[in-house]
């Protein structure tokens, strides 16, 4: 079995070989014949004669990175390079790409899709169909129209604008984790707007503390957008009840905690009362487990409990 090392040493050029050249990676190929290879430390280059166009037979000194592939694929080289130009034309803003990365990165493991930044920032490479389908609840055909995406090594690659389309489907099936990371980012930018934080210096890589203003400013430019742009994916129904579940959570911790001061001022005057408000509310108490109304068998007439009354002698007269 041929090892990726020997694969990749099967597809560098030799003297001798015709290989593509671009001159940029959106250029269009052309013919070249390899003369000489020169590698110094990390550095590859190679010696080549133009063979196509007004260059034709002259020489030129390229780097290796410059040879895409050997000339014979040529024609199925540059269809793929068509269909990743026609995907690059969909591109995202920052905002935008940043919440898909962050709904991929939370929901979407990397054996179902990935999200790479090569050869086009943000586009979506599809690894299982069906588990991405269970994931948006939706089926494939229902991916919105005019979006663009291509076969490549048997997978489907999607524009970031499809991939974006990917990331809604999913937000809108799977709200509750998207919605509790927004909270839980919500908390902590709170706190670093009241006592400033951290961050990295990118010249030195030394953490620098930061400032309360720069850390609002921070979360307006950056966070909020996002943060809204997310919860519109999970749609006004999912956010609202999960903004209602979380007030009436917090309702109940706080009366509860009001409920506790209560019963220990009461302790001091009736201590009798105090212990029977005190048994009742953590016995009557309301759960997850007792919400639910549900059915009961009827007993049988030989389960049914006997209740037995003393009588009088008198009563029978």
């Amino acid at each position: 079995m041929t090892s990726e090392a020997e694969k990749e040493e099967e597809c560098e050029p030799a003297p001798g070989q015709e290989w593509a050249y671009r001159v940029r990676d959106d250029a269009p190929s052309s013919r070249v014949q390899v003369l000489a290879l020169q590698r110094e430390g990390r550095k590859f280059r190679i010696e080549v004669r133009h063979l196509d166009g007004s260059a034709a037979g002259t020489t030129e000194n390229v780097p290796r990175n410059r040879l895409k592939v050997p000339w014979s694929e040529v024609s199925s080289y540059d269809t793929a390079m068509e269909g990743w130009k026609t995907l690059r034309k969909q591109s995202l803003d920052s905002i935008e790409s940043s919440a898909l990365w962050a709904v991929f990165e939370l929901l979407v493991p990397d054996n179902i899709a990935e999200l790479y930044l090569t050869p086009i920032d943000d586009a979506l490479t599809i690894h299982d169909q069906d588990a991405l389908e269970s994931l948006t609840g939706r089926p494939w055909s229902e991916l919105p129209k005019g979006q663009s995406w291509i076969i490549h090594d048997s997978k489907p690659r999607l524009s970031p604008l499809a991939a974006l389309s990917i990331a809604e489907m999913i937000c809108r099936n799977n709200p509750a984790p998207v919605l509790d990371r927004i909270m839980e980012e919500e908390k902590a930018s709170r706190e670093k707007v009241k006592r400033g934080g951290e961050t990295e210096n990118w010249e030195t890589r030394e953490t620098v503390p930061t400032t309360p203003e720069y850390e609002y400013r921070f979360y307006l430019r950056w966070n909020k957008p996002r943060h809204e742009l997310l919860r519109q994916w999970c749609g006004y129904r999912a956010v609202t009840t999960h903004e209602r579940l979380l007030a009436a959570e917090a309702e109940v911790n706080r009366l509860d905690s009001l409920l506790a001061r209560a019963v220990d001022w009461l302790r001091e005057y009736s201590k009798t009362g105090a212990d029977l408000i005190d048994r009742e509310h953590e016995e009557d108490r309301i759960t997850p487990l007792n919400i639910r109304p549900i059915p009961d068998r009827p007993l049988q007439p030989h389960e049914i409990p006997v209740i037995r009354v003393p009588r009088r002698h008198h009563w029978a007269r």
